[in-house]
C-alpha cells in the first residue's frame, strides 16, 4: 500500500504540465499604453474573460498579457502578431512574432514547472 502512494505521487508530479506567462513591466515613472493585435484576453479577477484593444500599465506595475498551461512559450504558442507600447515621448513597435519573441526571451526565467517572459519598459 505504501508503494502505491509513492507511485501515485511520482506519477502526479511527472504528469503536470508546466505553465508559462508573458508580462510587460513598467519600470518608468509614467503610464504606458499597450496595444496588441489581436486584442488581449484579460484574466484579472475584476474583468475576467474580456478582450481589450489596449491596456494602461501604471508606473512600477507588471501586467500579464498572455499565459497558458502546457509546453509552449515560443512563436507557435504566442497569439500576438503586433505589440505597440506608447510611452510619454516614445513608442516601441514590435511588428512580428519573431521580433516579439526575441525581445521577451531576453528576460526569460525558467523554473521546474513554469517559465516567465518579461518585457521591461524603462
Amino acid at each position: 500500500m505504501k508503494y502505491l502512494f509513492w507511485l501515485l505521487a511520482i506519477f502526479t508530479i511527472i504528469s503536470c504540465d508546466p505553465g508559462y506567462a508573458y508580462y510587460i513591466s513598467n519600470n518608468s515613472e509614467k503610464d504606458i499604453y499597450v496595444i496588441t493585435k489581436p486584442p488581449i484576453k484579460v484574466y484579472d479577477k475584476n474583468i475576467y474573460g474580456r478582450e481589450l484593444d489596449s491596456a494602461i500599465i501604471k508606473p512600477k506595475e507588471t501586467f500579464r498579457i498572455f499565459g497558458s498551461i502546457g509546453y509552449g512559450g515560443g512563436e507557435d504558442s504566442f497569439p500576438f502578431h503586433q505589440i505597440i507600447i506608447n510611452k510619454e515621448n516614445d513608442s516601441i513597435v514590435l511588428k512580428d512574432k519573431s521580433e516579439i519573441n526575441k525581445i521577451f526571451n531576453q528576460n526569460r526565467k525558467k523554473k521546474i514547472f513554469s517559465a516567465t517572459y518579461t518585457l521591461y519598459v524603462n
